[in-house]
């Protein structure tokens, strides 16, 4: 993990401002491992982790646009995410905490 604060910038795809650790969903079975209160990074998001959004408090995707399933599953759910940070599974690490922003599109590594 790097305490290097950097910002990486996305689409802001629904609207607020979250920090938690992220928790990289890198496998359909990683689903079930997802911490309450942490930011979901994800290369795609599907239909059928809806219920995940109950317990995350953001939602940062490498793929997609304003009317993919992260971004409507954020809105209904009301927590803040941002679509389209390029590599997102590969430059963030499981613990480290983010700020996401789905106001500005951006996505800040804290520590």
């Amino acid at each position: 993990m790097t305490s290097e604060r950097r910002v990486f910038a996305g689409l802001g795809a629904a609207p607020g401002r979250a920090t938690g650790p992220a928790h990289l969903l890198r496998a359909q079975a990683d689903a079930l491992d997802v911490p309450a209160g942490s930011i979901l990074v994800a290369r795609v998001v599907n239909p059928y982790l809806a219920p995940l959004f109950l317990r995350v408090a953001g939602v940062v995707v490498e793929e997609g646009g304003l009317l993919q399933h992260a971004t409507r599953l954020a809105r209904e759910f009301g927590i803040p995410a941002v679509v389209g940070v390029a590599r997102a599974t590969e430059l963030f690490s499981d613990g480290e905490i983010l700020e996401v922003s789905g106001d500005s599109g951006e996505v800040v590594r804290t520590g």
